[in-house]
């Protein structure tokens, strides 16, 4: 499974939307409610998905599915770099 698709059930399941909603380029704000509780249960889940630590502010600035897993992509290199 990719980061991709591994993101996208992520979302999907704390957005409580049908995995087919969750592209790629859609606006997260798009699938439902993002309030801090939101964003916070899916920085939880991420970490949970991946063993890396996703920080709030990045997720404020992924304004994207795409931009989350630039965002895990990013953070599991700096881990396994490490």
């Amino acid at each position: 499974m990719t980061t991709l698709d591994r993101v996208r059930k992520v979302v999907a399941e704390v957005m409580r939307v049908p995995l087919e909603d969750v592209r790629p380029t859609v606006p997260i704000e798009e699938l439902g409610e993002t309030d801090s509780l939101t964003l916070a249960e899916i920085a939880t889940a991420l970490d949970s998905e991946f063993d890396v630590r996703v920080p709030s502010e990045g997720l404020i600035d992924a304004r994207s599915v795409n931009d989350l897993v630039a965002l895990v992509e990013s953070l599991v290199s700096q881990t396994s770099s490490a």
